[in-house]
C-alpha cells in the first residue's frame, strides 16, 4: 500500500549517489555547477527571449531543435579543444544503482540501500531533451524510500513531465494488453 501523496511507476533510473557528512559543501558545488546558466548559456539567452515574449508559440519546437544544434556544435568543439585534456568530471560518489520506481518528489529504491532519516547527494540518469546528469539532495525516509529535497527548477519540471510520460505509456500499455 502507497502511504504518500503521489503515484509510485516503474522507473529503473540510473542513480549516484552518497550520504552526506562534513561534505555537504562540496556536493552543494557541484550541485551549482550543474545548474542550467553554468552550462548553458544559450539556453540562458533562450529563457530571456521568452520572458520578453518574443517567440511566438509554433516557432517554439524549431527554437528548441535549433537551441540544441547549437549546444551539440558547443559540446562537439570543446571536445576537440580538449580532445587530450581535462573532460567534464563529476565528484566521485560511493555508489552507483538503478532506482526500482520514482513518484513526484519521491524515489524507490530495490533494495535497503538507505540510512533513514539521513541525507544524501546524488545524479540521476533521466531521459530528458536534452539529455543531462541532474542534480538531486534526498532524505531517507526508510531503508528504500528517500524523499527529494532539492532540485533545480528546471529539472523539477523535466522530472515530473517524466514521470506523467511513464504514466501515459504504462497505460497505453495496460490498454494494449487487454486488446489482446
Amino acid at each position: 500500500m502507497n502511504y504518500f501523496e503521489t503515484r509510485i511507476i516503474k522507473a529503473p533510473l540510473k542513480i549516484e549517489f552518497s550520504k552526506i557528512d562534513n561534505n555537504e559543501e562540496i556536493f552543494k558545488n557541484e550541485f551549482d555547477l550543474l545548474s542550467e546558466n553554468n552550462d548553458d548559456p544559450i539556453g540562458s539567452w533562450l529563457k530571456n527571449i521568452r520572458a520578453r515574449g518574443k517567440i511566438v508559440d509554433e516557432s517554439e519546437p524549431i527554437i528548441q531543435l535549433l537551441v540544441e544544434l547549437h549546444r551539440k556544435i558547443d559540446a562537439l568543439s570543446n571536445s576537440i579543444n580538449t580532445m587530450n585534456s581535462e573532460k567534464k568530471e563529476y565528484i566521485a560518489l560511493d555508489s552507483t544503482l538503478y532506482l526500482d520506481s520514482i513518484g513526484h518528489n519521491l524515489l524507490v529504491f530495490a533494495n535497503d540501500v538507505l540510512e533513514s532519516h539521513k541525507k544524501y547527494y546524488a545524479r540521476l540518469d533521466i531521459a530528458v531533451f536534452p539529455i543531462r546528469k541532474i542534480p538531486i539532495f534526498f532524505e531517507a525516509l526508510k531503508p528504500k524510500i528517500a524523499k527529494i529535497i532539492l532540485m533545480h527548477n528546471r529539472d523539477v519540471v523535466d522530472f515530473d513531465n517524466y514521470i506523467a510520460s511513464r504514466e501515459r505509456s504504462i497505460i497505453r500499455e495496460l490498454k494494449q494488453g487487454n486488446k489482446i
